[in-house]
């Protein structure tokens, strides 16, 4: 089985390195680490990662939603929200045909490795659906 790529969508430095020393510890490939929707859609293009870690307030014009429907709409790719809003409210706006899971910060290890590990084979199993 070949090792899932991942891509963290995370504007807050801090947070996206201890992402990243997440996926690392996990034995995932980090495919980066980016601030901003554009930066995100443009390494989906180059590079498709198996699954985006995607933080909902991010730098730049587009949020983590905005970006999420961008990249469902070229690519398919399935998202995980990370966000600080517990919100049922929160949650519901971000709702959308690649959303896999929506996990609340502060996020702990190996909550983040079941979470990506169900949105990826519930990913592989709705394409195999259809």
């Amino acid at each position: 089985m070949s090792v899932k790529k991942i891509l963290i969508v995370e504007d807050d430095k801090m947070l996206g390195t201890i992402f990243e020393m997440f996926i690392e510890e996990l034995g995932y490939e980090l495919l980066g680490v980016c601030n901003t929707g554009d930066e995100a859609i443009e390494i989906c293009a180059k590079n498709p990662p198996d699954l985006i870690l995607m933080d909902i307030n991010i730098e730049g014009d587009k949020n983590g939603i905005e970006t999420s429907r961008i990249i469902n709409d070229k690519f398919g790719l399935p998202v995980v929200y990370i966000s600080g809003a517990d919100s049922a409210e929160g949650v519901s706006k971000c709702v959308l045909e690649n959303t896999y899971g929506y996990v609340v910060k502060p996020v702990y290890k190996r909550t983040l490795e079941a979470v990506i590990e169900f949105a990826y084979t519930k990913h592989k199993f709705d394409a195999n659906k259809n």
